[in-house]
């Protein structure tokens, strides 16, 4: 169902309305993006905010019930591991319990099923636990590239949960990354909802399924990438992305996102084919809609390498590196 004209908000009506997130990220965003911008002979490093995992639609203020938008989170955590290795520092806004980057490789069983049941505990050995054969490189990649971006600093992790928290975080963060000009790029990965419940028109308490059918009546979520775009980085090299079933709908709707909000490159995928090949559709100098078809190589696992040394490429050309 489609909501009224009077349950459509505004970006500042949907700021307003919202709830103030359980943590302030303002100040460690800051303090981080101060350690990659230049300064003191140091170059400094481009910064990436890549957003990555669906979206929660909370019913209640105490929250119970919720509507997912559902996203486990994949490309964006393989994307983030292509940032780093390309030298750029990441901020990483990721849905909590989404995947995370560096541990695609390892089996999606508990962790304690990558585990032996032989816990270490005698003279011989020491103490410590043995883990199967076939996790075992791949924690230890895992483990060494972490501590890689701990010791350098490159990663920072911010984690969501609601829409609510999400677009304020994007707030914060383009807010924070604007002076850094051109040298910023935003990669929105993550799947946002497209309809929320105004917080003002929530129960404070569980729905009772006792009071009988529940019909709601969601708002349209307003359209951030514009104002990103136009107010709170205008200078940021914006990404966006784009899901559909049908190429043509696709390319339209990509090329609109384009002509509509400014952006600097959709990222257009095809549902059944996402994992071996994307399109990347943009403008060139003259103005031009132009496409270029991302394809997989059967070497690779996975497509986000070729996919994000794309990005960098435009991203440097919009900086000038």
């Amino acid at each position: 169902m489609q909501s009224p004209e009077h349950n459509r908000f505004t970006v500042q009506e949907f700021f307003d309305d919202a709830p103030v997130p359980s943590t302030s990220i303002g100040s460690s965003v800051q303090a981080f993006i101060r350690k990659h911008t230049p300064a003191d002979g140091f170059k400094g490093r481009p910064i990436v905010c890549v957003t990555s995992g669906g979206t929660t639609v909370p019913l209640e203020r105490r929250c119970i019930r919720f509507i997912d938008n559902f996203s486990g989170g994949t490309r964006g955590a393989l994307s983030v591991e292509q940032f780093l290795q390309a030298g750029y520092a990441v901020i990483f806004v990721y849905r909590k319990g989404s995947i995370q980057p560096f541990t695609k490789g390892l089996p999606s069983a508990q962790l304690l099923d990558i585990l032996t049941d032989v816990l270490v505990d005698d003279d011989k050995h020491g103490k410590g636990v043995h883990v199967k054969d076939e996790a075992s490189a791949i924690l230890q990649t895992a483990v060494r590239k972490a501590r890689e971006c701990n010791e350098q600093g490159t990663l920072l992790r911010i984690p969501y949960i609601t829409l609510f928290e999400y677009l304020q975080y994007l707030r914060t963060i383009s807010d924070s990354i604007r002076p850094c000009g051109k040298q910023a790029a935003f990669y929105l990965a993550a799947a946002v909802s497209d309809f929320f419940l105004p917080w003002k028109q929530m129960v404070e308490h569980k729905i009772q399924s006792s009071d009988g059918p529940l019909q709601l009546q969601l708002a349209m979520v307003p359209k951030m990438l514009g104002t990103l775009r136009s107010t709170w980085a205008p200078e940021a090299f914006i990404v966006s992305f784009k899901l559909e079933t049908d190429e043509q709908i696709l390319k339209s709707k990509a090329i609109g996102s384009i002509r509509n909000y400014n952006v600097h490159a959709v990222v257009a995928n095809i549902l059944e084919t996402r994992m071996k090949q994307v399109l990347i559709v943009r403008t060139n100098l003259e103005g031009q809609s132009v496409i270029d078809t991302i394809n997989r190589e059967e070497s690779q696992t996975f497509i986000e390498k070729q996919l994000v040394s794309k990005i960098t490429e435009l991203h440097a050309a919009h900086y000038g590196a």
